[in-house]
């Protein structure tokens, strides 16, 4: 949905001009879409105030206006705005049809229907006439002019433009309604931009307009007053909106309005009976105009004049526009102004910076003092003239430079160095010399006499200086000033400096303001001539000596973190600027002590006892600083701690306690710096008597062989304390007793009885007193079981492999024994054995045997002796034995150890050899020696032995290729070894010689090279060549061929090549290097051979493509028939075509071959043909076989035939050459491959068909 607004001047915009506007009827439902055809909607007034926004056209379109606007009826309209448009919009299908407008008194009214359907009502507020449309006239320079108004109005006299576009006629009573330039967007200078639309037409939509306006007369002299115009109606010319002839143009054809059938409605949209019609471009074109001459006329402006240029202002002056001739004449009649309506805007830009102007003076005056400027500068001014909102092009700059002045001050100066006579200054120079250059500077200073006296120190270009002869201790004020030729700047602002004086003298030590447990608060005298103090601090426990605590310049210091009752030295020295004092008498002063720390928890001295116990304390690990003085022990019997002792003991005995009744006690202790917290509590119960007599303890079941079940109840009192454990006791056959069990339960498995045997049992309570008395004994008899461990066995040597081991027979504990089993270990560790007196008799030893798990079964039955065969020599064996009955098995017998004797090592293993041609190496691993040392070794090699001590051995000076049989053998002292597997050798041959290199064909680009064959088999050869790029050998060649082809050479170059031959027994030496060069390259074919037949020479010319070579080229050419192929030359030479003579044809043939090749003639004369081309094949014209016609018509005949062929032939091969070449090089070797692929499938196809078959 569009909207329209309305500018200041009562218009409507033309960027809004479908809009419909119309007035709902009150009451009615603002949801109904309007029916713009039905009753209920009233005429609406042509005039809309400009805070009024309407919106159309559509189903739901409703006016809206400001809060400002009340509508009732109708919307009201006012006389105070201008013309406009109103248009109105047709809902149905049906043609537009005029709508009853009522309009107030001193309105007319115009309906128009334009090409889009759109209904418009022109209104016209006041009756005075307004600016035409211009129309173009020849002869008048393009210029608009205006033509007079509809009869009976004079020519309208039209005034300028009002700032806004607005002619000055058309009354404006709204003060702050907006300008259509503002409403726009558009400045004072923007005046072309806004004209509107239709003064800006060609001279077709003007002719079609004077058409349109000659029928609107007509109509106006012969129509009847409509009975719903106004009868203030005074039939004047109504203002057109700029819209008008733009909506109108498509309605007039050929100048002439069609008849209507619509209520007096004609076809181009004007309606007779209401009104008539004029136009405003005229008027808008005149504007034009004379705004363009306007601005023209503001553009001719004559340079300012700068005059009385100062260093810092000039004084500018300027001229009103060059409005009038030399005759006086005025330029621009039609502009009307007077030299009080100018106004004049001023520019000034700097030529030194961005060369940007600014504006710095607008007003009526011709002339201005420009202020401000910079010295020595280049400046350009210019201004620019003004009519109201119009302004003219600006003038042209006139530039005019600014004096040079005195410069700026320099920077502040600042102190380099000082000393006790002297201070050293520095300054930089000024941030502008305006326009001169420095020349030197003048530094002066006021002698230490204060005030503004000053004196002149220093002059020159210097940028510093050094004062000298000055007091010490001294205050001294200092300023600065530039000079140049025009002058002396300002001084600097005055800066003041100190000449080194005295340190200060030695300060008083510090005293004491304050103590505390870790802290020391000093203060000492502060002196005039101090600017800062320095406090060191000793801690005599460190032994770190003074250390610096304090730097500053306040009186006084606060020492933290410091040690509790401990005394510190302190010292101070005071400093200025001039240096630093003697440090200060040493002063001690010490930190205040710190209560104890709790003590320890109190703890139980001796025995509790049922009335009474006693405690003791340690003193806390935290005296304060100072020894206790005091401790104080508190006891809680239920109501709270109360204190039962003070003093400075650490123990104390309380009695008269409750036995049975638990007491909380703690520990206070006190020292000079107070008392401390209290120790942790301890708990403390006193014993209550022993638990009574058990009952006699049962038995459970049935006894076993090595275990009884027994149960008993707890005692009958338990003495005052709950029951903790009990024991039982067991008494054994041999009036020996011991604890079988202690436990909180009142049964238990009594173990590792032995079988057959009568026991006593008792048991006895326990609390947390003790334990009670026994309770009578209980006798159990235990059942039969497996027999007793055996005895150790003895072991007996018989030889180094064999051994014989024997034992007694143990107790059988009631059954006999049926069976014996005999294991045998061997210790991955030698154990420490002791031998008997008596030979081959050894201790065993339990615990040592106890380590060993691997136990092999060698024996199993009946008799108490066995023989071990297969053992160690020299090595340790361990021996045990059981006993098996009816009842079970016994426990293995103490393991019996036997140390076996040494014997002769084992034999030789994994003997290694690595054979040279004259030498071979043998490595070998050490057997086992079997218990004696390895001696030596016996190296056997075919008759010849020989004897080494280490495991490796090396035979040299040996036949090369030659085929050994070595054995070795190791010898202890108990004699020599088994001998070792055989081991067979052979010798390398020796490396072959090189061979001698040939070079038996060379080419341009690749040579074969041939050596003979080495005497020796399994030979590989490796030929090497010299880089000449790289200046390094490459290998070649490497193989066990004797012939080899090297390529990718350059040609006509000398190549260095050595060789070598390589076999079993290494690589042998390298040749002298040989050199062989390439020959020089033929050169390439030739391409493009052509010949053509010359009619006016009555010749043939053959041409080529010619060839890239280094040396000299020339080029032979060569013709035959076609048809016997016997080519012979017709020319040579250097140049790339021929000329070919009828004479040079054989007689009686039409069709012939030419080919062409290039022939290299060398520096030493030497030719090389390259290859031929292809044979082009060309015809000879009849005119030239006119002899051979007669005689050879069938042969001519034939040959036609043939050279047709030929040339089809030729034809297709060329074109598929050139197809070929058009194609990139990827894609021609891609071609290849899928033709060498289907080949490939076709012999393989071919192949398996015939396996099959």
């Amino acid at each position: 949905m569009l909207s329209t607004m309305v500018s200041s001047a009562g218009e409507i915009n033309p960027a809004h001009q479908q809009d419909v506007i119309f007035s709902p009827v009150p009451h009615s439902n603002a949801s109904t879409p309007p029916n713009l055809m039905s009753s209920e909607y009233h005429p609406v007034y042509g005039h809309i105030p400009p805070e009024c926004a309407y919106y159309g056209p559509g189903p739901e379109s409703y006016q809206y206006c400001a809060e400002s606007y009340q509508h009732h009826q109708m919307c009201a309209v006012t006389t105070e705005y201008g013309p406009m448009t109103v248009p109105l919009v047709s809902t149905t299908s049906n043609p537009p049809l005029p709508l009853p407008i009522q309009v107030p008194p001193g309105h007319v009214v115009q309906q128009i229907v334009d090409e889009n359907g759109t209904l418009r009502h022109v209104i016209v507020s006041h009756p005075p006439p307004l600016m035409p449309i211009p129309t173009f006239a020849p002869g008048n320079n393009g210029q608009p002019y205006y033509s007079p108004g509809p009869a009976g109005y004079p020519n309208p006299q039209f005034t300028p433009m009002q700032p806004g576009g607005v002619p000055s006629g058309v009354p404006s009573s709204h003060p702050n309604m907006p300008t259509a330039a503002q409403n726009a967007g558009m400045g004072p200078n923007s005046y072309m931009g806004s004209l509107p639309a239709h003064a800006q037409r060609d001279e077709r939509v003007q002719r079609q307009y004077v058409k349109l306006r000659r029928k609107l007369d007509q109509k106006q002299q012969s129509r009847d007053v409509n009975s719903y115009n106004s009868p203030y109606n005074h039939n004047g010319p109504v203002r057109k909106d700029a819209n008008y002839v733009n909506t109108n143009r498509r309605n007039i054809s050929n100048g002439t309005s069609k008849p209507t059938t619509n209520g007096g409605a004609e076809e181009d949209g004007s309606v007779g009976s209401t009104g008539s019609v004029t136009s405003t471009g005229t008027q808008d074109e005149e504007e034009e105009n004379r705004m363009l001459a306007q601005t023209e006329m503001l553009s001719a402006l004559i340079p300012p004049t700068v005059s009385d240029v100062t260093s810092r202002s000039a004084f500018v002056e300027w001229n009103h526009p060059d409005r009038f001739s030399e005759t006086g004449e005025n330029k621009y009649p039609d502009v009307d102004v007077s030299d009080s309506d100018f106004r004049y805007e001023v520019f000034i830009s700097d030529r030194s910076r961005d060369n940007r102007f600014k504006s710095i003076f607008t007003g009526s005056a011709l002339s201005c003092r420009v202020k401000d400027l910079k010295p020595g500068t280049m400046y350009a001014i210019q201004y620019c003239a003004m009519v109201g909102d119009v302004k003219g092009q600006p003038s042209t700059p006139a530039n005019f430079n600014t004096l040079p002045a005195e410069p700026d001050p320099p920077l502040s100066p600042k102190v380099v160095s000082r000393s006790r006579s002297s201070i050293q200054l520095k300054w930089n120079q000024p941030l502008n010399d305006n326009g001169s250059k420095i020349i030197n500077y003048v530094l002066e200073y006021d002698e230490g006499k204060g005030g503004n006296h000053f004196i002149e120190y220093y002059r020159g270009k210097n940028k510093q200086s050094t004062i000298v002869k000055l007091q010490p201790a001294y205050s001294y004020q200092f300023r600065v000033a530039a000079v140049n030729l025009v002058g002396q700047s300002r001084y600097t602002p005055i800066i003041t400096a100190m000449t080194a004086g005295s340190p200060p003298t030695q300060p008083a030590p510090p005293f004491l303001a304050e103590a505390g447990v870790k802290y020391l608060r000093l203060e000492w005298v502060s002196r005039a001539t101090d600017d800062e103090y320095a406090l060191q601090m000793e801690d005599p426990s460190t032994g770190h000596g003074f250390l610096a605590v304090y730097n500053g310049s306040a009186p006084q210091s606060i020492c933290i973190d410091l040690k509790r009752n401990t005394k510190y030295k302190f010292r101070l020295k005071a400093q200025n600027e001039e240096g630093h004092s003697k440090w200060s008498e040493e002063v001690v002063l010490s930190t205040l002590p710190d209560r104890p720390g709790p003590p320890h928890k109190p703890t139980l001295k001796g025995r509790v006892h049922a009335y009474g116990f006693k405690v003791r304390w340690e003193p806390p690990t935290d005296n304060g600083g100072l020894p206790i003085t005091d401790f104080a022990l508190q006891i809680d019997k239920g109501n709270g701690f109360e204190e039962i002792f003070r003093g400075s003991e650490t123990e104390f005995n309380i009695d008269r306690l409750s036995p049975g009744q638990s007491y909380a006690l703690r520990v206070i202790a006190s020292g000079p710096g107070g008392e401390s917290e209290p120790s942790e509590p301890c708990v403390i119960t006193t014993e209550p008597v022993c638990p009574g007599k058990c009952h006699i303890p049962r038995i459970v079941g049935k006894p076993k062989s090595n275990s009884v079940h027994l149960k008993w109840n707890p005692p009958d009192w338990d003495g005052g304390s709950p029951i903790n454990q009990y024991e039982v006791g067991c008494t054994t056959p041999d009036n020996q007793t011991q604890e079988a069990y202690r436990g909180k339960e009142t049964d238990c498995f009594v173990n590792r009885l032995l079988p057959g045997r009568a026991y006593l049992f008792q048991v006895r309570a326990y609390n947390r007193i003790g334990a009670g008395p026994w309770s009578d004994p209980l006798e159990i008899v235990s059942g039969a079981g497996s027999p007793d461990a055996p005895a150790a066995p003895k072991v007996t040597t018989k030889t180094a492999h064999v051994a014989l081991v024997s034992w007694n027979e143990p107790l059988n504990n009631g059954s006999a024994v049926t069976e014996y089993r005999v294991q045998l270990a061997t210790p991955s560790t030698s154990i420490s054995v002791e031998e008997n007196k008596e030979e081959g008799e050894i201790k065993s030893v339990e615990n040592e045997a106890q380590s060993i798990s691997s136990f092999n079964l060698v024996y199993t039955g009946s008799s108490t002796s066995c023989e071990v065969k297969g053992l160690q020599p020299a090595s340790v064996h361990l021996f045990r034995v059981q006993a098996i009955n009816s009842a079970g098995f016994s426990e293995w017998s103490p393991v019996a150890s036997h140390q076996m004797p040494p014997s002769s090592p084992n034999a030789v293993g994994s003997v290694e050899a690595l054979s040279t041609s004259n030498s071979v190496i043998l490595n070998w691993k050490a057997p086992l020696c079997n218990g004696s040392p390895i001696i030596h070794y016996n190296v056997i090699v075919g008759e010849t032995i020989h004897v080494v001590s280490a495991e490796s051995f090396e035979l040299d000076n040996l036949m090369p290729d030659s085929h050994f049989k070595i054995r070795i053998q190791a010898v202890n002292n108990v004699g020599p070894g088994a001998l070792s597997s055989s081991v067979k050798v052979a010798t390398k041959p020796l490396p072959p010689p090189a061979p001698k290199l040939e070079c038996v064909s060379v080419a341009h680009f690749w040579m074969k090279l041939k050596w003979s064959d080495a005497a020796s088999k399994n030979v590989e050869y490796l030929v090497q060549m010299i880089n000449p790029y790289k200046d390094e050998f490459e290998v070649v060649y490497r193989g066990t061929s004797t012939s080899t082809k090297v390529t990718r050479l350059t040609e006509d170059t000398e190549y260095q090549f050595r060789i070598c031959a390589i076999n079993g027994a290494g690589q042998g030496p390298f040749s002298d290097l040989y050199k062989f060069g390439t020959s020089k390259a033929p050169p390439p074919q030739v391409k493009g051979v052509k010949v053509e037949f010359t009619k006016d020479s009555n010749s043939f010319r053959v041409e080529w493509f010619g060839v890239q070579c280094n040396d000299t080229l020339e080029y032979q050419v060569q013709i035959c028939r076609r048809r016997d192929q016997d080519y012979r030359t017709i020319y040579r030479g250097s140049e790339r075509s021929a000329e070919m003579k009828p004479q040079d044809l054989d007689d009686g043939a039409s069709d012939y071959l030419c080919r062409v090749c290039a022939i290299r003639i060398c520096d030493d004369r030497t030719q090389l043909i390259g290859p031929y081309s292809v044979p082009f094949t060309f015809h000879a014209p009849d005119s030239v076989l006119n002899d051979f016609a007669s005689s050879k018509v069938h042969s001519s005949t034939s040959s036609k035939s043939l050279s047709t062929t030929a040339q089809v032939s030729f034809t297709f091969f060329q074109v598929l050459e050139e197809k070929m070449n058009e194609i990139s090089y990827e894609s021609r070797v891609g071609i290849l491959a899928v033709f060498a692929l289907i080949i490939l499938a076709f012999v393989i196809s071919l192949i398996t068909h015939h396996v099959v078959s």
